[in-house]
């Protein structure tokens, strides 16, 4: 792998790490007494996820959001709904989301019909959600499995904590993937196709061994080769297969 490749795969780590212990003092600070956390919890039957959402709503610059999962379709329609509503306010929305995610299904059908006013990047770290507000707010719902946006929730409006968690998510933000087009690797024979190119060029197959190897001719191959390379938008065969495991499009080996 590239040098440059390398110093952001070993910057994504540490920026994980960070998270990590944030993610503790997070979970400290909203049982301290000193810390500045709204009372204002899900009440009446409301889910968390509303909760949340009915807070972000209320920025006025800017939020960025770290997304690990769409639970189910209500919760990715209602995340959708937000961050549409905080587009048509003019509010810059960031969304940073693991690769699986943005392969789902239920992004698809939910966040993947979303315009290109809110950005979206992929990354591996991402492992809680956490939503900074206006860069003065954290809202941290509880991960709890089964229930979309945990089972309880906490607003931070500590400078400090705000301010860390600002700087840990816009610093994963640069060092995050756009993701790459959904068109050619949807799903379908044409996205098994090439998914099985995509894997013959990891690992390194001659264009005829490979062709023979899918049962295609050596000019359908390589026709999807350039398919690949040119939805990746990079310039050799190496660089494809570096990008497609970065994007999360192709399984990595075992440490």
């Amino acid at each position: 792998m590239p040098a440059s490749g390398v110093a952001a795969d070993n910057l994504e780590s540490a920026l994980g790490q960070a998270l990590s212990l944030l993610e503790t003092a997070v979970h400290h600070h909203r049982r301290s007494t000193l810390a500045c956390v709204t009372a204002d919890l899900p009440v009446g039957g409301e889910t968390v996820a509303g909760w949340v959402a009915r807070l972000v709503l209320r920025a006025e610059r800017a939020v960025i959001w770290s997304l690990p999962e769409v639970a189910s379709e209500e919760h990715g329609n209602l995340i959708a709904q937000t961050v549409s509503q905080l587009a048509g306010k003019g509010v810059g929305t960031r969304l940073l989301c693991p690769p699986p995610v943005i392969r789902g299904p239920l992004w698809a059908r939910t966040l993947g019909t979303l315009g290109p006013e809110v950005e979206v990047r992929v990354s591996g770290a991402v492992r809680q959600e956490l939503v900074v507000v206006d860069g003065a707010a954290v809202i941290a719902p509880d991960a709890t499995p089964g229930e979309p946006g945990g089972s309880r929730a906490s607003m931070i409006q500590n400078s400090t904590v705000a301010d860390m968690t600002y700087q840990l998510l816009s610093g994963m933000w640069d060092t995050a993937q756009r993701p790459t087009r959904p068109l050619s690797f949807e799903g379908g024979a044409r996205g098994r196709v090439l998914q099985e190119v995509l894997t013959l060029m990891a690992e390194g197959y001659k264009d005829d061994a490979a062709a023979r190897k899918l049962g295609l001719s050596v000019r359908t191959y390589r026709r999807y080769v350039a398919d690949i390379m040119r939805d990746l938008q990079v310039e050799s065969r190496f660089q494809a297969g570096v990008r497609a495991v970065r994007a999360g499009l192709m399984e990595t080996g075992s440490p």
